[in-house]
C-alpha cells in the first residue's frame, strides 16, 4: 500500500511486498526460493509470465538421494520417502535460489519507483525484527527439531533454543511478542537496494552463498546463480465462458488447472448449474480426479522430456473425459490397499493423451516404482492498480521454513524445491540437472476486452490448484464479489478422497460412499489449516468497482485506497 501510495504500479507493490513476505514469513517462502509473477498492463490483450521458477543444480542426478524403503510416508508431509528426508532438510534440499533475482528483474521491466524505495520495507523489517506470533510460533514449534540443527537456523528463527514465544492473548495480557531480527539479512537487501541483481548473480552475495554451500556439503554452484535466469513470456491461455484465463508456461499448477476448467466446460458447454448440488460437486470432483491422475503421470519439465501438453488442453481430449464423466464410468483414483495416487498414475497412466496431440514426439513410457507429493509452504499476493495494472504473483520456501537451513553469511533461508520432483528414477519427474520440477504454484489472471477482472491465487500445497479452479468459477459463472468467491465453500479432488467444506456435508453425504469417498473438513476452527488452500483474490465487478478478499480462516488480509 505505501508503493501505491507514493506514486508506484501494481508491479512495485507486488515486489515491495514480495521482499516483505521474504523478512517476515520464513515459515512461508524465502527470497532463496522461487515463484511465479503475471502481470496485466491495461489495453494489452495478452499478459506476461514472469517465471522464476524451480530449478535443479547443475551437479543434481535421477539417483541424488537414496529410497528409504523402510517407511511408507515422510515425516509429516506425506510424499515418498528418501534416507534422512535429504530431499525434503538439509542443504541438499535446496534448489537454485531465484526469487531475489525473479523480483528485481519483474520490477526492471514493469516497476516505475527507485529500487531502494521498493526495498526499504523489507530492510527496516529484517533489522528491526517482526513479532512472533501465534502463527510464527505453531510453524516454529512443528519444525524444532530441524530448526535446531541447523547453527544458522537456530540462531536466526529461535530464541535461545527454543520457540519464541507469541502473544497469543494479546499484548495486553502477555506484553509485546519476541521480535525475529536478521541483521544479515539486511545487509544483503542493503546490496541488492545499491548494486541490484548483479550483486548476487556475480557479486559478493553469491559468493557467500556459494561459500556456505561448499561448506555444508550441498551441490549448487557459482555458475548455477551466474547462469540463473528470468524467463518473460506470454502466459499460458484459455477461455471460460468469454473470459480470458492466464497462468505461467513453466511446469505448474496452471495446466492442471485448465484441463479442470476445460472438462468443466465440455460437461457443461453452454451452463454450469449455478448453485451446489450433489451432482455438481460430483461432476466437478470427477474433473479433478481425471486431471491429477494425468498431472501425477505426464507433467514435467517439457526442456528435458516429452510432455503431451497440447494433447491434454485439446478440446477432444476435453470432451472425451467429459463424456467418461457423464456416463458414469469410474474416475481414476486410488483404491483402498493401492498406492497413494502420486505413486499409483506416477507409473500407471489413466489416459493416454497423446492420441489427442497434434504435433506428435516421441511417446515416452514412464515407469518409476513410486512419486513424490507435493509439499506445502506458500505466500500468494494478488494487486490491481487504479490505472488497472493487474498482478498475481506466487513465491514458496517449497516447504515450511524451506530445508531448515539459513546461510549465516547473508541470512538467506535456502528452499526445499528438491522435493518437488520424484525422488525415483524413471519417472517424468525425476531429477536431472537444470532441470524444473513439477511445483504447485498457480497464480491466475483474469483479462476481458483488455481490462484485468481478477487476481487470483493461493498458498496451499497441490490444493491450491482446486482452491484457484473455484474461486475462478465462483468469479464467472456465479457472479460473485471477492469475498463471496473466496468465503464460498469448496471441494479438493486431488488424493484419495474428495475433501469437502463442512457446510457441504450434508450434499456429499448422498454420494455413493464407493464411488466417492469424502470426508468433511471443519474450516471454521482450523485458522492455519492447509486442507483447501487459502485464496487471495482482488476481483472487478460488471460495475467496475474492486472487491479484495483472504481466506477468512486463515492469516491474511486486504487493503485498498
Amino acid at each position: 500500500m505505501t508503493m501505491l501510495e507514493q506514486g508506484g504500479n501494481a508491479v512495485d507493490a507486488a515486489v515491495a511486498a514480495g521482499f516483505v513476505a521474504g523478512v517476515i514469513e520464513p515459515m512461508e517462502t524465502t527470497l532463496a526460493g522461487s515463484g511465479f509473477m503475471l502481470v496485466h498492463v491495461p489495453g494489452e490483450r495478452s499478459v506476461h509470465s514472469i517465471e522464476f521458477a524451480p530449478r535443479a543444480p547443475a551437479a543434481a542426478t535421477a539417483n541424488l538421494y537414496e529410497i528409504d524403503e523402510s517407511r511408507k510416508l515422510d515425516r509429516g508431509l506425506g510424499i515418498s520417502t528418501v534416507v534422512g528426508d535429504e530431499n525434503l532438510q538439509g542443504i541438499r534440499a535446496a534448489g537454485v535460489p531465484a526469487t531475489m533475482t525473479g523480483l528485481l528483474d519483474a520490477h526492471g521491466r514493469f516497476g516505475t519507483l527507485p529500487i531502494a524505495t521498493i526495498l526499504a520495507p523489507a530492510i527496516k523489517l529484517a533489522f528491526e525484527g517482526f513479532a512472533a506470533d501465534s502463527y510464527y510460533t505453531l510453524e516454529v514449534v512443528a519444525n524444532l527439531a530441524q530448526l535446531r540443527r541447523d547453527p544458522g537456523a537456530r540462531e536466526t528463527f529461535l530464541a535461545d533454543g527454543d520457540p519464541a514465544p507469541a502473544a497469543h492473548l494479546g499484548e495486553a495480557t502477555l506484553g509485546s511478542p519476541t521480535r525475529i531480527v536478521q541483521h544479515a539479512l539486511g545487509r544483503t537487501l542493503e546490496h541488492l537496494a545499491t548494486e541490484g541483481a548483479a550483486a548476487f548473480r556475480n557479486g559478493e552475495i553469491g559468493d557467500q552463498l556459494c561459500e556456505t554451500v561448499q561448506d555444508l556439503g550441498g551441490i549448487i554452484s557459482r555458475s548455477d546463480l551466474r547462469d540463473g535466469r528470468t524467463i518473460f513470456k506470454q502466459a499460458r491461455h484459455m477461455t471460460l465462458r468469454g473470459v480470458d484465463v492466464w497462468g505461467p508456461t513453466a511446469p505448474s499448477g496452471t495446466i492442471t488447472q485448465h484441463q479442470i476448467l476445460k472438462t468443466w466446460s465440455a460437461i457443461y458447454p453452454h451452463e454450469a448449474p449455478v448453485d451446489d448440488t450433489t451432482e455438481r460437486l460430483r461432476a466437478y470432483a470427477e474433473a479433478g480426479w481425471h486431471a491429477f491422475a494425468d498431472r501425477y503421470h505426464w507433467l514435467a519439465d517439457p526442456e528435458f522430456v516429452a510432455v503431451p501438453e497440447a494433447g491434454l488442453l485439446s478440446d477432444d481430449y476435453a470432451l472425451m473425459t467429459a463424456r467418461l464423466i457423464k456416463e458414469g464410468k469410474p474416475a481414476p483414483r486410488s483404491r483402498p490397499g493401492e498406492p497413494l495416487p502420486w505413486e499409483k498414475f506416477a507409473s500407471h497412466a489413466a489416459h493416454d493423451p497423446w492420441a489427442f496431440q497434434e504435433a506428435q514426439s516421441a511417446k515416452t513410457e514412464w515407469n518409476p516404482a513410486g512419486s513424490t507429493a507435493p509439499t506445502s509452504g506458500t505466500t500468494h499476493l494478488s494487486v490491481i492498480d487504479g490505472s488497472g495494472m493487474a498482478v498475481s504473483m506466487t513465491h514458496t520456501a517449497a516447504n515450511h521454513f524451506g530445508n531448515k537451513v539459513v546461510c549465516e553469511r547473508t541470512g538467506l533461508l535456502f528452499d526445499g524445491a528438491m522435493g518437488w520432483f520424484n525422488a525415483r528414477v524413471g519417472a517424468a519427474n525425476s531429477i536431472a540437472g537444470g532441470k524444473r520440477p513439477l511445483a504447485n504454484m498457480a497464480p491466475m489472471l483474469l483479462t476481458s476486452n483488455g481490462q484485468a477482472v481478477a487476481a487470483v491465487g493461493a498458498p496451499g500445497g497441490r490444493r491450491i490448484i482446486n482452491a484457484v479452479v473455484q474461486v475462478a468459477l465462483n468469479l464467472v459463472e456465479r457472479h460473485m464479489s471477492a469475498e463471496e468467491a473466496v468465503a464460498a465453500p469448496r471441494i479438493d479432488a486431488s488424493g484419495t478422497q474428495v475433501l469437502v467444506s463442512e457446510r457441504l456435508s450434508s450434499l456429499a453425504s448422498t454420494w455413493d460412499a464407493e464411488r466417492m469417498p469424502w470426508k468433511a473438513v471443519a474450516e471454521q476452527f482450523m485458522p492455519f489449516d492447509y486442507e483447501m488452500a487459502r485464496p487471495v483474490v482482488v476481483a472487478r465487478g460488471s460495475d467496475g468497482k474492486l472487491s479484495g478478499a483472504t481466506d477468512p480462516f486463515t492469516k491474511g488480509y486486504s487493503l485498498a485506497i
